[in-house]
């Protein structure tokens, strides 16, 4: 059996530049879940030199993704909660890291509702200004 935190390690950087930037803790983050994953204090070199060392012009979402293909509901719902782990290191809720987890949710093959509380739902755009109007005025 393939040893596949290589590619998690990849679609974790990728989750971090979901909205085009790496900012904040994303990167300690990425970090941090992977060696959680090991149960080690340290990072083996290769894994801590493929995370500085991403490139996200170069990176193939699809054929990572691919590779999880065949695992269980529940292990490819684990690599979703490990992804918007990472988006949520920013402290931000940001559209396109919500957009890139629905499809890394799609592009795995689950249905919405098995990762629907991982992303924001608008459910419709509500116009406040008259009832705020009334509120103030009476």
């Amino acid at each position: 059996m393939k040893d596949r935190l290589p590619l998690v390690a990849d679609l974790l950087m990728d989750a971090a530049y979901a909205d085009e930037r790496l900012e904040g803790e994303e990167k300690p983050m990425v970090k941090r879940l992977l060696r959680e994953i090991l149960d080690v204090p340290t990072l083996p070199m290769d894994i801590d030199f493929r995370v500085d060392e991403f490139d996200p012009k170069r990176f193939d979402r699809a054929a990572t993704v691919g590779m999880f293909l065949a695992d269980p509901r529940e292990l490819k719902r684990r690599l979703l909660e490990l992804i918007a782990a990472v988006h949520a290191a920013d402290g931000e809720i940001d559209f396109a890291e919500d957009e890139h987890l629905r499809g890394v949710g799609a592009a795995l093959g689950l249905p919405p509702e098995d990762f629907q509380e991982l992303v924001v739902d608008i459910v419709e755009e509500i116009d406040l200004g008259e009832d705020l109007d009334r509120l103030r005025y009476g």
